[in-house]
């Protein structure tokens, strides 16, 4: 699958060009925030708080994008890889799911076997619509990441303008919602994990066998199996977009 850099090759360095040019701005506005605090009121108590607030602001001016994008990356890795929210997996989690729930006894012989063929076929119709919408939200995920991607550093490039402001008094307010802002886009994939939770609790209700053992001849078995797969499938889909 394409890369952000292969989509867009030009976007970062833009950004970075931008980031560059708008560090004036910021040294001019800690100035002004030093002049107008120390203008306001002067004291030993002031100045102190003061030059620690310039220290912190300066180091976020600085490494605030290197921060953002190491974030960026181990939540993107130990989420997707770690916990396995990646929903082009889900069928796999099925099948999965079904050969540990299911009974070796059911298949012991082939009368058994026949007359397990219908709910056989019912998997195999599951898993395929569960492979076909997997497939789809985990391309509405990756365009997810690009998209979260494009905002983090637009808002990496403006960040020595709204860091800025934090250092005047009047104005640190919105400073203050812009790095807000920068931590929820963050932790965006936080919220395809909680999702992914939801969807596993799903997955093992479709895949349990009580009903199959209790009359293997009912239809319960396979409406249990057609209403959770299209459940997952519209759960999926909606959650890969609300949950950030």
């Amino acid at each position: 699958m394409a890369t952000f850099d292969s989509i867009f090759p030009t976007f970062l360095a833009k950004c970075g060009e931008l980031h560059t040019l708008l560090l004036s701005v910021a040294y001019a506005l800690f100035v002004t925030g030093i002049i107008v605090t120390v203008h306001h009121r002067f004291s030993h108590k002031i100045m102190l708080h003061l030059l620690t607030r310039i220290t912190v602001l300066m180091s976020l001016l600085v490494y605030l994008p290197v921060w953002g994008n190491v974030v960026q990356n181990v939540l993107q890795d130990s989420i997707i890889s770690g916990l396995g929210v990646d929903p082009a997996q889900i069928y796999d989690q099925f099948l999965t799911l079904l050969i540990i729930k299911r009974d070796p006894s059911m298949f012991s012989s082939w009368w058994n076997i026949l007359s397990q063929l219908h709910n056989i076929t019912t998997d195999l119709i599951v898993t395929s619509v569960l492979y076909l919408v997997g497939h789809f939200a985990s391309l509405m995920m990756f365009w997810g990441y690009i998209f979260q991607k494009v905002i983090l550093n637009m808002g990496y490039a403006l960040s020595p303008l709204l860091i800025g402001f934090m250092a005047i008094p009047a104005l640190k307010q919105i400073g203050s919602r812009y790095l807000l802002n920068r931590v929820g886009v963050l932790l965006w994939p936080l919220g395809w994990a909680v999702a992914a939770l939801v969807t596993q609790g799903m997955l093992d209700f479709i895949s349990d066998p009580t009903l199959e053992y209790i009359d293997p001849t009912s239809q319960l078995p396979t409406l249990q199996k057609t209403f959770g797969a299209a459940a997952i499938g519209f759960w999926i889909i909606f959650s890969t977009i609300a949950a950030p």
